[in-house]
C-alpha cells in the first residue's frame, strides 16, 4: 500500500517549528512492504496546494494524519479545528478512495467529537499508535478487530475500546525514521526552541491538577535505556548535523538517576550536542546541574506554573515558593540559560497571592541580574482541558458555564484579575529592560531582553 503521513497544522503563522517526531516514529514501525511518504503542513503558510499536489501525484491508499495541537496556547483564541476540517475536505477531494486515519495528542482529547466534526475521517486512533497502526494496516476492512480504535459503520461511530492505547515497552520501538521528513527544512526557522525532539521516557507520576501528560501518557513512567537514547542523539548529530535537541518528557529530571545515566553516557561517548528540557525544581541540585551542563544542557525550562503558595496548591504541584526560589538560585549560578513559566489568575486569586507572585518574580530577576542568563519569564492564563481535576473543579463549581465548549480555546481569566497577566508581563519586561541596559555597558551577555512571552 501507499501510505501518506500528514502532520496537520499545529503552529500559528509558521512560528516555531517542531519536527513531527510522532509520525517519524510511526514511519519506523510501518512494514517495508508499504511505500511511505510524508508532508508537514506547518512548513508552508498556505499548505493546501502542496498537499493537493502530493495527493494527486502519490495517490495514497491510506492518509494517516497527526493532529498534535488544538490551538497555539499563550492566550491565543485561534483554533486549529478549522484547519483540520479543511484538511479533511482536501483529502477527500484529491484522494477520494484513501482510508483516512486520524491520531495525535489533540485528537486523543476529543476523539469521538472530532470524528463527528470531521466526517472525512474513517478511523481514529487515540493514544500511542506504534503498536496499533501496523495491525490496523493489516485490517483496514475490519477495523473492529483492532483494539483501541474508532471507526464508522453505517453512519455511526463504533469503538473497539474505551481506553487510550499505550506502548508499554518503549525500548522495543525502532528509532524514528527521520528521512520521511527532511530535518534540513526545519533547522533555520526557530529563534527560541530546538526543533528536534527526543524522548527519554513516557508517562508522568506527578499529580498536577491541570496537566494533560497523565491523561495522554498515563501515570506509569516508562523509561528508555540511556544507551538507546544516546544512540539516537549520535545519529542526529553525525548524520543530520543537528546541534541541539529538546527532551520531550513531562519532567526530564525525574527520576534523577535516569537523566544522570543519560548524561554520563553522553560524556562517555564524548558526544557534543546541546539539549534542553523541562525540570522539576525540588529535585535539582548543584552537583546534578554541573553534570547536566557538562553533558550539553543549554537551557533550563522551569514549569512550576504557580508563583504563590495558593497557586501551587490549586495546581497540585507539591512544591513551595521557597523551592522555586532555590531552584532559580541554582540555575542563575550555573550560568545556563533559564526560562520560567507561570500561570496567573487561577481560581481563588486574591491580593495576597498577587503580592506573593510579584515577590517571587522579583526574586527571579534579582538572582539572574548579575549572571545575564535569564532567557524568559512567560506569564499565561490557564487553558482548560477536559479530563483534568482542575477543569472538573471549575465546571463543578460553575466558575465557567458548564456548557462551554472546551474544544475551542478556553482560558480561565475572570475579573477582577483579568488583566493580571498583562500587568505582570509589563513588570517582567520592565525588569528585563533595566537589567539589559545596566549590563550592556560592561560587556556581559544578558538575555533579559527576551524576558517576555515568546510570540
Amino acid at each position: 500500500m501507499r501510505i501518506l503521513l500528514v502532520q496537520a497544522v499545529s503552529t500559528h503563522d509558521c512560528g516555531e517549528m517542531v519536527f513531527p517526531l510522532g509520525l517519524a516514529r510511526l514511519a519506523a514501525v510501518i512494514g517495508r512492504e508499504h511505500e511511505v511518504q510524508g508532508i508537514d503542513l506547518n512548513l508552508d503558510p498556505f499548505p493546501w496546494p502542496a498537499l493537493a499536489s502530493e495527493l494527486d501525484t502519490f495517490r495514497p491508499d491510506v492518509a494517516a494524519v497527526s493532529f498534535r495541537n488544538l490551538d497555539p496556547l499563550a492566550g491565543n483564541l485561534i483554533s486549529f479545528i478549522p484547519h483540520l476540517k479543511t484538511l479533511g475536505t482536501v483529502l477527500r477531494r484529491h484522494a477520494p478512495r484513501a482510508v483516512v486515519v486520524l491520531g495525535g495528542s489533540a485528537f486523543t482529547l476529543f476523539a469521538r467529537r472530532i470524528m463527528e466534526e470531521v466526517p472525512e475521517v474513517d478511523i481514529g486512533v487515540p493514544g500511542e499508535a506504534e503498536t496499533v497502526l501496523p495491525l490496523l494496516l493489516e485490517n483496514l476492512a475490519r477495523a473492529g478487530a483492532v483494539p483501541g480504535v474508532l471507526w464508522r459503520k453505517e453512519g455511526r461511530l463504533e469503538s473497539s475500546s474505551s481506553g487510550i492505547s499505550h506502548c508499554m515497552d518503549v525500548d522495543s520501538l525502532p528509532l524514528p525514521n527521520w528521512r520521511i521528513f527532511d530535518p534540513g527544512r526545519y533547522g533555520d526557522r526557530n529563534r527560541y526552541v530546538a526543533f528536534m525532539g527526543v524522548e527519554t521516557k513516557r508517562g508522568c507520576w506527578n499529580n498536577c491538577s491541570y496537566c494533560l501528560y497523565p491523561v495522554l501518557q498515563g501515570r506509569n513512567v516508562r523509561l528508555r535505556r540511556p544507551e538507546l537514547i544516546v544512540d539516537e542523539l549520535e545519529i542526529l548529530r553525525h548524520d543530520f548535523g543537528i546541534q541541539n535537541v529538546h527532551f520531550t518528557d513531562a519532567v526530564v529530571n525525574e527520576p534523577e538517576d535516569h537523566l544522570e545515566a543519560v548524561c554520563k553516557e553522553i560524556l562517555k561517548r564524548r558526544l557534543e550536542i546541546g539539549w534542553t528540557g523541562f525540570f522539576r525544581e525540588n529535585t535539582l541540585s548543584e552537583e546534578a546541574l554541573d553534570l547536566y551542563r557538562k553533558a550539553g544542557l543549554i537551557t533550563l525550562y522551569f514549569s512550576a506554573d504557580g508563583a504563590s503558595e495558593h497557586a501551587l496548591k490549586i495546581l497540585g504541584k507539591n512544591l513551595s515558593v521557597e523551592q522555586i526560589v532555590e531552584a532559580a538560585r541554582l540555575a542563575a549560578c550555573s550560568g545556563v540559560l533559564s526560562v520560567y513559566h507561570f500561570l496567573v489568575n487561577l481560581p481563588g486569586e486574591n491580593g495576597d497571592s498577587v503580592n506573593q507572585t510579584l515577590r517571587l518574580l522579583d526574586s527571579v530577576f534579582s538572582l539572574h541580574a548579575s549572571r545575564g542568563n535569564l532567557g524568559a519569564v512567560v506569564i499565561n492564563n490557564l487553558r482548560l482541558y477536559p479530563g483534568t481535576p482542575l477543569t472538573e473543579k471549575v465546571l463543578r463549581e460553575r466558575l465557567i458555564d458548564p456548557a462551554h465548549d472546551l474544544l475551542y480555546p478556553t482560558y480561565f481569566n475572570p475579573p477582577p484579575w483579568d488583566n493580571l497577566r498583562h500587568e505582570l508581563t509589563a513588570f517582567c519586561m520592565s525588569r528585563g529592560a533595566q537589567s539589559y541596559l545596566e549590563n550592556a555597558g560592561n560587556g556581559k551577555q544578558d538575555w533579559n531582553k527576551d524576558a517576555h512571552p515568546a510570540p
